[in-house]
């Protein structure tokens, strides 16, 4: 009996401690430690998950996928082969996650007839990308063959990337990026701003109106629809470059209503406008009304209109662009609505011009900037032409001639625009860093001698 007791008093002993132990242990989880690394502001985690990338296969015999259910920082592979058109609609990926939308295993084409909307379309889709470089052989992987607008960005889509597509034989755009304004009061200016427009390295040909088309042409007056005139939204963060655009019925680049922040720059535009479906709209490249930002690096060929056409909002500079063989002006620039200050036609190079070099009808614009371009043309015509006196000018150190070999090109027909040391251009420039001209059309860094060079290229 006795030894019966002591292990009885044994065994509430142990219970005793044991459950002064969990009341220890749940005293430490109310106020735990900082057992977590923190690392700028934000916990780590002590464990690393694997992440995994939700995909999604589109499927030869899909015309529409919608992406109400796919998470942002999804891919959407579209296989190798011979398709239909294809829309996709609603979807939404973030800043930091976007959607890519690429090609799997080898090229796709998109084939439809010019009479079809379109080959390839975006409805209501934010924070994506749709590049064709998924198998690194190919430069091209996305091939969109017809429709009568090759690929479009439409209805409130916003804040994308489109690079290394092939379009060609639309019936009328190439690429398309706005969202036309309607009695639907979510596409009017001040509701919807489509930002972050990233058009790269992509080939545009063979179009039946403008290669590139990038927001509405109608900024200032805006749109007559059925309930009365609605004016367009507005692009901000355009970035437009290294872009291939040949043989197209209109503009080979055309870009309205982008407000702020927009870059043409790079490109290389040859025959466009070969079948214009109306007067004047047969020029190389159309800063249209709305537009501001820098126009630059560009190659022009071959325009009959204008190589350059600048409708915008006087906050534009045109620079480092060689324009070559239009058949109206080099450059042309008017004032319509144009609350911005100036301007700036810097260091381009503009030959054979059959009218002249530059054409200024900007009456209204505050000044007009035309500082160390060559101009070679004809003796019969100007280099610059004013509409007339009410046009402000500032000029300076502009290099003319008849005779394109005297500028000493490396290679002038097989476009080596590079100078030879016995250039007249070298050294003869004004010093135009205050209007932030610190590089070249081959991105060498000006000046790189005693003194700024003329045109285009820095020797």
């Amino acid at each position: 009996m006795g030894n019966n007791n002591y292990l009885l008093s044994m065994i509430a002993g142990m219970l005793v401690i044991s459950c002064f132990a969990c009341s220890k242990s749940i005293n430490k989880i109310e106020t735990p430690a900082s057992s977590i690394p923190e690392q700028n502001g934000k916990l780590q985690s002590l464990k690393t998950k694997p992440v995994t990338t939700y995909t999604y296969t589109v499927k030869t015999t899909e015309w529409m996928v919608d992406g109400t259910n796919i998470p942002a920082g999804a891919i959407i592979y579209i296989p190798a082969g011979e398709r239909g058109a294809l829309l996709l609609k609603n979807f939404k990926g973030t800043a930091a996650a976007p959607i890519l939308i690429v090609n799997q295993g080898g090229r796709v084409s998109f084939t439809t007839e010019t009479t079809a909307s379109y080959a390839f379309k975006t409805q209501n889709c934010q924070y994506f990308k749709v590049m064709g470089n998924g198998v690194s052989s190919i430069k091209y992987g996305f091939d969109m063959n017809g429709g009568n607008i090759g690929m479009t960005m439409d209805y409130l889509s916003s804040d994308f990337e489109i690079a290394n597509v092939e379009v060609r034989n639309s019936g009328f755009a190439g690429i398309m990026a706005k969202t036309d304004p309607t009695c639907d009061a979510a596409t009017w200016r001040g509701n919807f701003t489509m930002s972050n427009v990233i058009i790269h390295d992509n080939y545009v040909h063979k179009t039946g109106g403008e290669g590139l088309y990038i927001g509405n042409s109608f900024y200032q007056n805006g749109v007559s629809t059925s309930c009365g005139t609605v004016l367009p939204h507005d692009v901000v963060n355009a970035r437009i470059y290294k872009n291939l655009v040949d043989s197209t019925g209109a503009e080979g680049i055309q870009v309205g209503s982008a407000t702020s922040g927009c870059m043409i720059y790079s490109n290389t535009v040859k025959n466009p406008g070969i079948s214009p479906f109306a007067s004047y709209q047969n020029n190389g490249i159309q800063i249209g009304e709305g537009t501001g930002g820098q126009c630059y690096n560009n190659l022009v060929k071959n325009a009959p209109g204008n190589g350059i056409i600048v409708l915008g909002l006087g906050d534009n500079q045109v620079f480092n662009n060689y324009i070559i063989d239009s058949k109206a002006y080099g450059i042309f620039a008017d004032s319509r609505y144009t609350p911005g200050p100036n301007f700036q036609f810097i260091n381009n190079t503009i030959v054979g011009s059959v009218l002249g070099g530059i054409k200024l009808n900007s009456e209204t614009i505050p000044m007009n900037t035309v500082i160390n371009n060559a101009i070679i043309q004809s003796a019969s015509v100007q280099p610059i032409i004013l509409k007339s006196t009410s046009v402000k000018l500032t000029e300076s150190n502009n290099y003319v001639n008849t005779d394109v070999s005297v500028c000493g090109f490396v290679n002038y027909n097989g476009d080596d625009f590079h100078l030879q040391p016995s250039s007249p251009l070298i050294d003869q420039g004004a010093n135009v860093l205050s209007y932030g001209i610190k590089f070249d059309f081959y991105n060498a860094v000006r000046p790189s001698g005693t003194a700024f060079d003329i045109g285009a290229t820095e020797y």
